[in-house]
């Protein structure tokens, strides 16, 4: 005889109108399990907005493409956490100089 077993799941869809993020849903709007967002909190690699009333860790929108720039580089590039903050550290940088010297151009050819 064949013992069949059912799991009950429960499935919860993510459709907030607010632009603040708890980490079960930023978890989810990354694909990730959420105890690696508290691992990525834990490495200072993403930073918390504030938290809500049930303590629980509240994070902007903003957040997700950092996230998933992280995954990118642990999956894809095969950079150790230590090295994905020196290298977010420096995407930041040269963004900042980039931007600096578009606006030093724009100043001399204007």
């Amino acid at each position: 005889m064949v013992e069949k077993r059912y799991f009950m799941i429960n499935v919860k869809t993510v459709t907030s109108s607010s632009p603040f993020l708890t980490r079960n849903e930023l978890a989810v709007h990354c694909g990730i399990h959420p105890d690696l967002i508290d691992r990525f909190i834990r490495l200072g690699l993403i930073d918390f907005m504030d938290r809500d009333s049930d303590g629980e860790a509240v994070f902007s929108a903003e957040v997700i493409p950092l996230v998933r720039r992280i995954l990118r580089l642990r999956n894809e590039l095969g950079v150790n956490y230590a090295g994905i903050g020196v290298v977010l550290e420096l995407m930041a940088r040269v963004e900042t100089l980039e931007n600096h010297i578009k606006e030093l151009e724009s100043r001399i050819f204007a």
